[in-house]
């Protein structure tokens, strides 16, 4: 697949707790209104950004960095949407 239509931005995970089941499901829901795939990148590890179990193998405890891409333009929202999610310490 040709990267150049990728669109990605850092963020850090901010939480006391790391990612866990509640932030990966509300992720999950914000990846499942994208028109294409959206991937969470930690590493070398690239996972399904819709699913709630491929999140929790990133094992992201706080201050890990996560690389939030997506293969679409037009869901430029959503990738913000995740990003100010990770930004405000998943709510809690």
């Amino acid at each position: 697949m040709d990267n150049s239509g990728i669109i990605a931005r850092n963020t850090i995970v901010k939480n006391e707790l790391g990612m866990h089941a509640r932030p990966a499901s509300t992720i999950a829901k914000l990846a499942a209104d994208s028109r294409a795939d959206i991937w969470l990148c930690v590493d070398a590890n690239k996972v399904d950004a819709t699913s709630v179990i491929d999140i929790l193998t990133l094992c992201a405890v706080k201050g890990t960095q996560v690389l939030v891409e997506i293969e679409d333009e037009a869901d430029v929202n959503i990738l913000e949407q995740i990003v100010d999610f990770f930004e405000d310490g998943f709510g809690e």
